[in-house]
């Protein structure tokens, strides 16, 4: 069973290296339960960003989130880093912060017009909601020895990818990759958790 695409970042001097990769998790209920925790994520993230609209405290809006979303802070922090990186994009382009659609304007905009039906419609708003609700990010810390909400495992050789749910829950999936280039996923998956 597959989900997601996952983008790993290593900072390279002044570039990152982004690999992506399938996970493949072994009972259903754990991919429902990663995309539980996903649809939360997007949620505290729009939820955040409508807060900082507000000029809501950081201190105050993480207590907030974490709360309100039964997750843990380290989670909460993260959305708001997200929210924030959003509004400062949206000013820096010029854009009206407050018009900004999560998950494409294009793409919802065409949703909007009902010109499509069937197969492509369903196809077009699949596309809409992965984008709404498919993220979840996490940085790492290197006092705590990395990233304690999303941490490369090699188990027996293979890579894995431990994922808090936001409760003190673990859930494993493996790390598959389609392109295999010599060496590079090693010293990724080392640099990544030694950051």
């Amino acid at each position: 069973m597959t989900a997601k695409l996952l983008s790993v970042k290593k900072k390279n001097e002044r570039n990152f290296i982004t690999v992506e990769c399938l996970l493949a998790f072994d009972k259903g209920e754990d991919k429902e339960k990663v995309l539980d925790l996903m649809r939360k994520f997007s949620s505290m993230v729009r939820f955040a960003y409508k807060r900082l609209l507000e000029k809501m405290e950081r201190k105050e809006l993480k207590k907030l989130l974490a709360q309100k979303y039964g997750i843990n802070i380290r989670y909460s922090d993260d959305a708001i880093f997200l929210a924030q990186q959003t509004l400062d994009s949206c000013l820096q382009r010029g854009q009206n912060p407050k018009k900004l659609v999560f998950g494409s304007r294009v793409v919802f905009e065409k949703l909007k017009k009902k010109h499509l039906t069937g197969k492509r419609r369903e196809k077009l708003r699949r596309k809409w909601e992965e984008r709404r609700y498919g993220i979840l990010y996490a940085r790492g810390d290197k006092s705590k020895g990395g990233n304690l909400n999303l941490r490369l495992v090699n188990l027996n050789n293979q890579w894995h990818l431990r994922i808090n749910l936001g409760s003190g829950e673990y859930v494993w999936a493996k790390v598959v990759r389609s392109a295999k280039r010599e060496g590079q996923v090693d010293k990724l998956c080392v640099g990544f958790n030694s950051s």
